[in-house]
């Protein structure tokens, strides 16, 4: 199973179990771990994952294109440039290029624009033909397009350890204050007794339960949005 789909059914029955605890009412507890994973499947997940991806696809781009630009400052071919670029990336991107056959080289960097679908690598291109077509210095003809690259890839880690750190504080926050009501619930066993049964107490339960998983759904939200610079497909989406 998923690691990330594990952690949302967990915290999809733990939310059901602390209901029911916390209300004693089977039929509210078993709406919340539905409302919760129905959500979290649906929506967060799906999310997560295109965020992931992006992310991944992104640093692979980054390290293609400079890669690229030193070999080819290098060997002075697009053909040698390649061939010492590719067997630098992962194997699923060797395995994927390998697959593209009897085409040109030029026509195999086009052909990466529909895996690396960001602005960065649209530039790179552009100033590869041009290259290849006036010659020059291709490290000073990149000097802007580096420069842009570093910026989205120091932007791309600099949110990915902001985001660890929110999802940590945020979840203690919430595994606190439900752990508080469930101790509310036992401590003042007199009280509970008398206001369980209540309309009003149940949906304040509820909501405070309901509440938890909206400020995951605008956590991962807000997490995953992407504002690349000078990228307008993945400013501020995922």
């Amino acid at each position: 199973m998923n690691s990330r789909l594990f952690i949302f059914v967990f915290i999809s029955l733990f939310a059901g179990v602390a209901t029911y605890i916390a209300t004693d009412n089977l039929f509210i507890a078993l709406g919340e771990t539905l409302l919760y994973l129905i959500i979290s499947i649906f929506m967060l997940v799906p999310r997560l994952k295109k965020y992931d991806q992006i992310k991944s696809r992104f640093h692979e781009c980054y390290h293609f294109v400079n890669n690229f630009i030193i070999s080819l400052s290098i060997k002075k071919s697009i053909s040698g440039a390649l061939e010492t670029t590719v067997g630098s990336m992962p194997g699923e991107f060797i395995d994927m290029f390998n697959s593209v056959e009897n085409i040109s080289e030029n026509e195999k960097l086009e052909y990466l624009t529909s895996y690396f679908s960001f602005h960065d690598y649209q530039l790179f291109l552009q100033i590869v033909l041009l290259w290849e077509d006036q010659g020059g210095d291709i490290i000073a003809m990149s000097k802007y397009l580096s420069n842009d690259l570093r910026s989205n890839e120091e932007y791309l880690t600099k949110v990915e350890g902001i985001t660890k750190r929110k999802y940590f504080e945020i979840g203690v926050l919430w595994v606190i204050t439900i752990a508080i009501v469930i101790f509310l619930r036992f401590a003042l066993k007199d009280f509970y007794d008398k206001v369980k049964s209540q309309i009003i107490y149940l949906i304040s339960i509820g909501a405070v339960i309901l509440f938890a998983l909206f400020t995951i759904y605008l956590l991962v939200m807000r997490g995953t949005s992407l504002e690349l610079k000078g990228n307008q497909k993945y400013e501020k989406n995922a």
